[in-house]
């Protein structure tokens, strides 16, 4: 398998992973910053001792620590605590767009401080898939009587989980920036560093602010550990795989297809309407991240046929 090719392929199954947050945060009777830490605490320990077991222990050990390293795990921890209390406190559909502000300003940055060129196509697909958030989330609407409306507005009942979303994809988009440098470090290296240094940071404002146990019941804690293994191990492993294989712009494309994932389980779990435009949303966002990975493995191929041709 190519890297273009594993890069994409772990970056949709996280985005379908990363997408079902939401299904669990609802499940789990405590606070974001707690549910957050058990992800990146059980992810640490998943990847050691897979690693253990499959004898790459050495690599821990032998990778030298960088600021970058360090920065990408400690923002991806909590942009994660801050978007799972997103979740608790605004519709789905709030918290998944806002958190995916954070890809545009990876790849403004990436374009800025590594030069990563932006093609014209990559763009255009990008831009489609902004827009189809924007058709998700409800900013740009339409009804009969004025038409398609385009409206930024927080309303007191949802203020603070709006807030914590933007929060939330502040923190993402520093997460894919920093985790464009040091690409030599191996991926399982990569991701037991960054469930570290999130918990850490995490463990940080425990200091600040002790969290509460007392609601946690059987049920919590199932969830709670469930979501830790699933959506902590299982996807920020994928997703530190694919940050390793593909340029923050193909990252961001693909990425969100996780926009329409914690739509479809607000609509079928939760109630949560979805007008056409939303559906149109859910389309633009699968037909640009879709669009990315198959115009890629086109050219892939094509080249690979051209070389044939020419030898």
């Amino acid at each position: 398998m190519n890297t273009k090719t594993l890069g994409y392929s772990t970056m949709i199954v996280s985005a379908a992973l990363m997408g079902c947050v939401g299904l669990f945060a609802r499940n789990i009777n405590t606070s974001g910053d707690v549910i957050a830490f058990t992800r990146m605490t059980v992810g640490a320990l998943c990847i050691f001792a897979l690693m253990l077991h499959q004898g790459k222990f050495h690599l821990i050990k032998s990778t030298k620590l960088s600021p970058t390293v360090v920065l990408s795990g400690a923002c991806l921890g909590l942009c994660l605590a801050a978007y799972v209390s997103a979740t608790q406190y605004t519709t789905l559909a709030n918290a998944v767009f806002l958190i995916y502000t954070g890809p545009v300003f990876s790849t403004v940055l990436a374009a800025i401080f590594l030069k990563e060129r932006i093609s014209p196509l990559t763009g255009g697909l990008l831009t489609a898939v902004f827009i189809g958030c924007l058709f998700i989330i409800g900013i740009i609407s339409y009804d009969p009587n004025n038409g398609i409306t385009m409206s930024l507005s927080f309303s007191k009942e949802t203020f603070v989980g709006d807030m914590l979303g933007l929060a939330s994809g502040f923190g993402y988009g520093l997460y894919l920036f920093f985790s464009r440098y040091r690409t030599d470090v191996s991926s399982d290296s990569r991701s037991f560093f960054n469930f570290v240094s999130g918990a850490v940071a995490i463990g940080i404002c425990f200091m600040i602010k002790p969290p509460s146990l007392a609601e946690m019941d059987t049920s919590s804690w199932i969830w709670l550990l469930a979501m830790g293994f699933f959506i902590g191990f299982g996807a920020l492993t994928l997703l530190t795989i694919a940050a390793k294989h593909l340029k923050a712009a193909e990252l961001a494309c693909v990425s969100y297809l996780e926009t329409v994932v914690g739509a479809g389980i607000g609509i079928m779990m939760f109630g949560e309407s979805l007008t056409m435009l939303q559906t149109l949303g859910g389309i633009l966002v699968i037909g640009g991240g879709m669009g990315e990975i198959v115009i890629s493995m086109a050219k892939k191929h094509q080249s690979i046929k051209n070389a044939q041709l020419d030898s």
